[in-house]
């Protein structure tokens, strides 16, 4: 009897380093992969989004444009000036106003 409950217990530590491992290997790989993707906090406030070239989910990122509008965006390219925004009808002029200052359109 002493021999089965040795199993036992044998049995029960190997599950519970197992699930500890994986929780832990969990929480590290979480944690390098939000590390890993968050820019430098010097580079948030100095880039700005070329709409001629910036892809829709970087266009979304941006206050008042929504997937439908970043599509809209990417559709009506190329734009001489960040104002073409509001000059083709894409977005407002108040949406414009936010954005402006987080916007270029580089020409090739």
């Amino acid at each position: 009897m002493p021999r089965q409950k040795e199993k036992e217990v044998t049995l029960f530590s190997s599950v519970i380093i197992a699930i500890l491992i994986a929780v832990v290997a969990a929480a590290i790989g979480g944690f390098e992969v939000w590390w890993i993707n968050q820019p430098p906090p010097s580079s948030l406030s100095s880039t700005l989004l070329d709409i001629n070239t910036a892809t829709v989910r970087e266009l979304t990122t941006l206050s008042g444009i929504d997937q439908a509008t970043a599509e809209k965006i990417v559709t009506e390219r190329p734009y001489n000036r960040t104002d073409d925004l509001v000059g083709k009808n894409i977005i407002p002029q108040a949406t414009y106003d936010k954005i402006k200052d987080q916007i270029v359109a580089k020409q090739k």
